[in-house]
C-alpha cells in the first residue's frame, strides 16, 4: 500500500509540474490537451479533467483544477483508480519570474482512491509504462522541468480504499484532514492527521526534518506520535537518508489496553487480553529491518529478543530469538465452553497451506513457565523453522507433570496442493495426576506414564490427513488411583464412565488401585487397531481390551471385558460382560451387553488425553489370560494362553472362526445373563 501511495505521489508531482509550468504563458486552458496527454503517456491510463483549469492572478497566483480522473487497471473493479472533486495550488509570485515553482499550499478536496492487487498479487498502481513497456525518448535539448518546493499540503474528505485480490478482504481508509506543513523551507516540517480506519479512528502528530533536508535526502530527526483506536504507538528517532528511508534508527512503542480493542482496525475477532505494550529499536539493513531489545509485555509477563526481517528473497524471511521467564497464554486461547459442539473431531475445511508460503521463518523461543489451559510446561524450548511451505519443529522440549516432553514434527506443504506429515511424541514420566484438569478434580492420583506417538499422513484437511495416517500409539501407565466416583465429578465422560460400569466397587469404595495400564494402536492407512492391546490392572479386577478406530469415517468400534482376580473375594456374578464403545470419536457411545446402554454422545477428550483407556475394541475374548498380568499381554511380554481344545489362530481356517465368532457371541449373552441372576442372590 505505501509503494501504491508512492506512485501516486509521483503523480501528483507530474500534474503540479504541468499545471504550474504553463502559468508562465497565463492561457491555461489552452495548455489541458498537453497536460492530459503528457499524464496519460506516464501512466499508460485514461485521463481527463473534465473541467475548467482556473486561475487567479495576484501576488500569490492560485491555479486551481476541478473534476479530475486517472482510470483502472483493466482487470480492476472500478472504473477509476483516482479522482479528485477539486486540486488547488498557491504559486509564489517572485520564484515564478526565475521559472522556479514555489507553491506556498497544495488543497486536494475529496480524493477517492482505489487500490487492488488481483488474484497474483499484482496492484493496479503498477502502470503499464512500469511493465516493461518502452518508453518515448527522452531528447536530450528538451528543456528541464522548472525546480518545484511545496511549502504546505492539505487533504480533505479522502477516501481511500485496498482490496486483496487473494484474499478478498477490504481496507478502508477515510481521511478527515491531513495538513503537512512548515513556515519556511528551513523549518522542521509539522503532519496532522485526522481519519478513520474500517470506522476506528485515528490521529497522528509528526515532526520531521525541514523541507530543504528532506529534498536534499539529509538526515531528518523523526518524532511521531498516534493513536488508532484505544491504541497507541509511537516513534522517535532520525532517518540518514530520508528520501530513500534508509539509515533508520529509531525508538518504537506500541500500547493497548486490550486486543479486543483492535477488532475493528484488524477486521476480525481478537481475543480480551490485556494490557500489551512493545518497544524496541528499529533499524535498517543491507536488504531489510532489524528490531533490537525488543520488549513485549504480555499482562504481567515479558517476552524479550531481537528479530530481523530481509526483503531479499522472493518472499520476507523473519528470524527471531526470544525468551521469557513466565508466560501465561490462556487469555489468547479459546474458551471451551463457547465452542459448539463438533460433528467431527477432524475438520474437513481445507488447510490454509498457501500461509505457509507467505514468508520464511526462522525462530528460537524458550521460557522458563508456559501456562496454557490444559498444561503447564517447564524449561520450554522450541525450535520452529518454515521454509518455502514446509514447517518443522525440531525439536520442542519440556517438562509437563513432572515428565519429559520431546516433540518434532515435520509439515511438508510445498507442493501447494497438500501437506505430507511426519510426527513423533516421547514422553517419560509423565504423572497424569499432575495434569491440571485432572488435578483440580482428583480422578487420578499418580499414574506415572510413558508416551510414544509415531504417525506419518498426507492430505490437504486435518481429515485427509488422519485418514491416512500409518504409524503407532503407545501409553504404559504405572500405579496409581483412580476415584470411583470420576463418572459423575468430569461429566458424561465416556472414560469413566466405562471403568464404572465393568468394576462392581465403584459404588462401595472411593478410589480403584490401579497397577498399571496400557494403550497400544497400529495404526494403518488410517485404521487404528488393537488385539488385547488395551489393558487394566487392578487390585481386585482385570480389563482387556480390543478392537479399530476408522480415523477415515471416525467411527468405533470397541469394547472391554473385565476378568475379577481369584482370591480376592470378588463376586464374579457382579461383572458385567462386557462394555462395547460405538459411535465416533465426537460422539461416542458405551453400552453394557446385557444391561441395556449408557446415554449416546459422550466426549472422548479425556479418553484421548489420558492415554484412551475407552478406546477398547469390540472384540471376541475366546483367548484366556487366566494368571497373566494383562498388561504384559498387551505389551507383549507374556504369552497368550488358549483356551481347553482351542486351536492357535493361525491353525484356524476361515469357517471355523467364523463359527467360533457365533459361538462366542451367544455364550457371551448367556454367561451375561447368568451372572447378572447369581448377582442378585449373593
Amino acid at each position: 500500500m505505501f509503494k501504491a501511495i508512492k506512485y501516486l505521489l509521483i503523480l501528483l508531482f507530474i500534474v503540479v509540474v504541468a499545471v504550474a509550468g504553463v502559468l508562465l504563458t497565463l492561457d491555461v486552458n489552452r495548455f489541458k490537451p498537453e497536460i492530459i496527454e503528457l499524464v496519460k503517456e506516464k501512466t499508460g491510463r485514461e485521463f481527463a479533467i473534465n473541467g475548467d483549469l482556473g486561475l487567479a492572478l495576484s501576488l500569490i497566483p492560485t491555479v486551481a483544477v476541478n473534476d479530475v480522473t486517472l482510470g483502472n487497471a483493466d482487470w480492476a473493479g472500478d472504473e477509476n483508480m483516482l479522482s479528485v472533486e477539486r486540486f488547488e495550488a498557491q504559486v509564489a509570485l517572485m520564484p515564478l519570474l526565475k521559472k522556479n515553482i514555489q507553491v506556498n499550499r497544495l488543497i486536494l478536496v475529496k480524493p477517492e482512491i482505489r487500490l487492488e492487487t488481483d488474484k497474483q498479487g499484482k496492484g493496479n498502481w503498477v502502470f503499464a509504462t512500469d511493465s516493461g513497456k518502452p518508453q518515448a525518448t527522452e531528447d536530450a535539448a528538451a528543456p528541464a522541468l522548472p525546480a518545484l518546493n511545496i511549502n504546505e499540503v492539505r487533504i480533505e474528505k479522502a477516501d481511500i480504499t485496498y482490496k486483496d485480490g487473494k484474499t478478498g478482504k477490504t481496507t478502508r481508509l477515510l481521511i478527515d484532514n491531513v495538513l503537512a506543513g512548515s513556515d519556511s523551507l528551513a523549518d522542521p516540517l509539522q503532519l496532522n492527521i485526522i481519519a478513520s480506519l474500517n470506522d476506528s479512528p485515528i490521529t497522528a502528530d509528526a515532526t520531521l526534518g525541514s523541507v530543504n533536508d528532506l529534498i536534499a535526502n539529509k538526515r531528518s530527526p523523526v518524532k511521531l506520535s498516534a493513536t488508532v483506536g484505544a491504541a497507541s504507538a509511537s516513534l522517535d528517532g532520525t532517518i540518514e537518508q530520508p528520501m530513500q528511508a534508509k539509515g533508520l534508527d529509531l525508538d518504537i512503542s506500541f500500547d493497548v489496553g486490550k486486543l479486543s480493542q483492535l477488532n475493528q482496525v484488524a477486521g476480525t475477532e481478537l481475543p480480551e487480553a490485556g494490557p500489551i505494550k512493545v518497544t524496541g529499536k528499529l533499524k535498517d539493513t543491507k536488504d531489510g529491518y532489524a528490531l533490537s531489545t525488543l520488549t513485549a509485555q504480555l499482562l504481567q509477563f515479558e517476552i524479550k529478543g531481537d528479530m530481523v526481517v530481509s526483503m531479499a528473497g522472493t518472499r520476507p524471511s523473519v528470524t527471531a530469538k526470544l525468551s521469557a521467564d513466565q508466560l501465561d497464554i490462556t487469555p489468547f486461547q479459546a474458551d471451551e465452553k463457547d465452542t459448539k459442539k463438533k460433528k467431527k473431531l477432524f475438520p474437513d475445511d481445507p488447510l490454509p497451506l498457501d500461509g505457509l508460503k507467505v514468508a520464511d521463518i526462522d525462530l528460537k523461543f524458550s521460557a522458563n513457565r508456559l501456562i496454557t489451559k490444559s498444561a503447564t510446561l517447564e524449561n520450554l524450548k522450541l525450535a520452529l523453522a518454515l521454509n518455502n511451505g514446509r514447517l518443522s519443529i525440531e525439536p520442542l522440549t519440556a517438562r509437563l507433570a513432572g515428565g519429559d516432553v520431546n516433540v518434532s514434527l515435520d509439515l511438508d506443504a510445498s507442493s501447494g496442493k497438500s501437506a505430507v506429515l511426519k510426527h513423533h511424541t516421547r514422553i517419560r514420566h509423565l504423572e497424569l495426576g499432575q495434569l491440571p484438569d485432572i488435578k483440580k478434580k482428583e480422578l487420578i492420583t499418580g499414574g506415572k506414564s510413558d508416551i510414544d506417538v509415531n504417525i506419518t499422513g498426507k492430505g490437504a484437511s486435518v481429515s485427509q490427513i488422519a485418514g491416512s495416517l500409518n504409524g503407532e500409539l503407545l501409553v504404559v501407565t504405572g500405579s496409581g488411583k483412580i476415584l470411583n466416583s470420576a463418572a459423575e465429578t468430569a461429566g458424561s465422560d465416556v472414560v469413566f464412565s466405562a471403568l464404572n460400569l465393568v468394576n462392581p466397587m465403584s459404588e462401595k469404595e472411593k478410589h480403584t488401585s490401579m497397577g498399571c495400564a496400557v494403550v497400544k494402536f497400529g495404526i494403518k492407512q488410517g485404521l487404528a487397531t488393537t488385539d488385547r492391546g488395551i489393558a487394566l490392572h487392578t487390585q481386585r479386577l482385570d480389563v482387556t481390551g480390543s478392537g479399530t478406530i476408522d480415523l477415515k469415517t471416525e467411527a468405533l468400534n470397541l469394547a472391554i471385558k473385565p476378568r475379577a482376580r481369584e482370591g480376592l473375594g470378588l463376586n464374579v456374578g457382579a461383572l458385567v460382560d462386557a462394555v462395547q464403545i460405538t459411535g465416533t470419536l465426537a460422539e461416542p457411545s458405551a453400552g453394557v451387553g446385557t444391561e441395556g446402554a449408557l446415554t449416546a454422545g459422550l466426549s472422548a477428550g479425556a479418553a484421548v488425553a489420558t492415554g484412551g483407556l475407552s478406546l477398547l475394541a469390540q472384540g471376541l475374548f475366546s483367548k484366556s489370560s487366566d494368571g497373566e498380568n494383562p498388561c504384559d499381554i498387551a505389551l507383549g511380554k507374556a504369552p497368550v494362553k488358549q483356551a481347553a481344545g482351542e486351536k492357535p489362530a493361525e491353525e484356524k481356517s476361515a469357517v471355523e472362526s467364523t463359527v467360533d465368532t457365533a459361538k462366542d457371541a451367544v455364550e457371551s449373552v448367556t454367561e451375561g445373563a447368568s451372572n447378572l441372576l447369581k448377582g442378585l442372590f449373593d
